[in-house]
């Protein structure tokens, strides 16, 4: 129902019961102010009819009597009845004498009942003589030897038109007022309407999620009356209500990135285990793209429903599981789930300790693998030392070979001791660098020059192999042990009577230098593990030359601090380049 449809009705309803009302009211005091008007004329003409009924004589007959009484009703247009103290009628108007044998006593009507006590009386009731309503007025006579009453009365006949032309007047006010109501209602439905439907486009704007300031401008702020409030009310909502929703999509996005940053997946799920809530690093995690709305068991992690039906029950629950990628990669993920008590949610954290996993497995791994390249030469020292001491010592020539042997491996015990100092101190940032401005070819040649007597003994050519002259701001010492470091590798695993070419030249902001050998090369699944501590290729190990295997290592990590590159690549032809980068950043 509209709301001038709802104007009309209430608007009707209200005439039609203060109508209504106003009717019964005014029919009660008309037909009460009526019959008082009445009494009051028959009252009067009683009292006329008294005057002149005592100037009769007191021995009057019933005849005369009869005669005179119907002259008074013709001219008074009313029925008129005498009746003696005993309640016989002696004389009625609308009788003959003939017939008031006939009829009833009438000392228990209401209008003799009350004349005979107080002197007049009336009443309103139907006529068994007359067959009609009846108005009744008795006055008593007391001028002769008993007391009689003198009864007038007049049909109810006028009493009811009067009332009959009230219910006309009240029904054609109730058609003026219906007509009235119509207008009325349509006039103040059109401007109630126009008013809420201004207001209504403005806020079905605002409910579809809009808060530009033009819609606030189509709101009639400039009007005075209760609608003008009421938009004034709603601009001020509209305009805290965009003041806060900024402010908590302020706080959701400064949420979201915090969560991100953090660096840990999160979820969010109801009592049913349905997801509500999730940041970005989880799908990473997890490997999956929507979550959101799903139930936690359509994830496919067997582990993490576990979790899920062990929180629920016990209020948290933490588990560390193995997580099978499509790339069949496996990542360890620690899931702890804890259940709000505010709001029965449960939240779960999950976070990836792959890399601490393979931090522990390198950690056993480097003491395996230090535990084993101590244990050579520590055995060897000790079994040359128990040769010696068992009587070796007296025959110089076998003294002095087992001597050698200490002493060889002793070196070689000192070497790996420095370098795991020197390598742990690179890592852990104790080594200073002191970058300054030099000329990276001069620390080359004078490198070459460092290694002419070892390269002619093993008939190698040594090349280096530059563009144009480099100048890089950088570490001179850290790059000439790189340097080291590499071409020690390279005459070590070089074959006689072949070649090592030193090569620098510019690589857009960096300088690239490159060792490259012409040995037997390394295969590519062994080229991203070189670079670790102690490891040793198949080759390396069967060859002669002995090594700690942390040379690679260190050269890595110096590379890394300054904040260059490194790797290899093994050539078709046979040998391998070591290839590290620096930033040139001239200063």
């Amino acid at each position: 129902m509209g709301i001038r449809s709802r104007i009309f009705f209430i608007i009707l309803s209200c005439l039609f019961i203060g109508l209504s009302l106003a009717f019964i009211v005014a029919e009660r005091d008309l037909s009460e102010g009526l019959q008082r008007q009445i009494e009051n004329e028959l009252s009067k003409q009683a009292g006329i009819l008294q005057q002149s009924y005592n100037q009769f004589p007191q021995k009057l007959s019933l005849d005369a009597l009869k005669t005179s009484i119907n002259g008074f009703s013709e001219s008074s247009r009313s029925r008129i009845t005498i009746i003696d103290f005993d309640g016989q009628v002696l004389v009625d108007s609308e009788l003959g004498v003939e017939d008031l044998p006939l009829l009833e006593n009438h000392g228990g009507r209401p209008e003799v009942i009350a004349a005979f006590k107080n002197g007049f009386g009336s009443s309103k009731r139907f006529s068994t003589t007359t067959q009609q309503d009846m108005l009744y007025f008795a006055l008593r006579d007391d001028s002769g030897d008993q007391a009689r009453l003198i009864r007038i009365s007049v049909p109810n006949d006028y009493l009811d038109s009067s009332i009959a032309s009230l219910d006309n007047s009240v029904t054609l006010i109730v058609v003026v007022a219906l007509i009235v109501a119509i207008l009325a209602s349509i006039l103040a439905g059109n401007y109630i309407r126009e008013s809420l439907t201004d207001l209504e486009r403005v806020t079905a704007v605002m409910t579809d999620g809009s808060h530009k300031k033009k819609g606030s401008q189509l709101l009639p702020l400039k009007r005075s009356d209760e609608i003008g409030s009421m938009a004034r009310n709603i601009s001020t909502i509209s305009d805290n209500l965009k003041t806060q929703i900024s402010l908590i999509a302020q706080q959701r996005d400064q949420f979201g990135l915090v969560l991100d940053g953090l660096g840990e997946g999160i979820m969010v799920l109801d009592e049913s285990g349905v997801i509500t809530f999730h940041n970005d690093k989880i799908t990473e995690i997890l490997g999956t793209e929507e979550m959101l709305r799903k139930s936690i068991h359509d994830l496919g992690v067997p582990a993490l429903s576990r979790v899920f039906k062990k929180a629920v029950k016990k209020g948290q629950f933490e588990s560390e599981f193995e997580l099978e990628t499509p790339d069949d990669d496996t990542r360890w993920l620690l899931a702890h789930m804890n259940k709000a008590k505010a709001t029965q949610e449960l939240i779960l954290v999950v976070h990836e300790t792959t890399q601490l996993r393979q931090m522990d497995s390198m950690r056993r791994d480097f003491i395996s693998n230090l535990s084993h390249e101590l244990r050579t030469p520590v055995s060897v020292i000790k079994a040359n030392s128990e040769t010696l001491l068992n009587g070796a010592l007296d025959d110089k020539k076998d003294a002095k070979i087992f001597s050698k042997a200490i002493l060889h491996n002793a070196d070689r015990l000192s070497e790996m001791v420095t370098s795991l100092i020197d390598l742990s101190r690179i890592e852990y940032g104790e080594l200073k660098l002191i970058n300054k401005n030099f000329v990276l070819n001069e620390v080359i040649e004078t490198i070459i020059l460092s290694y002419k007597n070892k390269a002619k003994k093993k008939n190698i050519n040594l090349i280096f192999n530059s563009q144009s002259e480099l100048i890089v701001n950088s570490d001179a010492t850290a790059i000439e042990r790189v340097l080291n470091n590499l071409l020690d590798n390279a005459f070590k695993y070089g074959p006689a009577d072949s070649m090592i070419e030193i090569a620098a030249h510019k690589q857009g902001e960096l300088a690239r230098i490159s060792v490259t050998d012409q040995g037997e090369g390394i295969a590519e699944e062994d080229q991203e593990l070189v670079f670790k501590r102690f490891f040793r290729t198949a080759s390396a190990r069967a060859n002669m030359q002995q090594g700690s295997g942390l040379g690679l290592a260190i050269v890595k990590n110096l590379v890394y601090n300054l904040q260059g590159d490194v790797g290899v690549v093994s050539n078709d032809e046979g040998g391998s380049e070591f290839w590290f980068t620096i930033p040139r950043n001239i200063k």
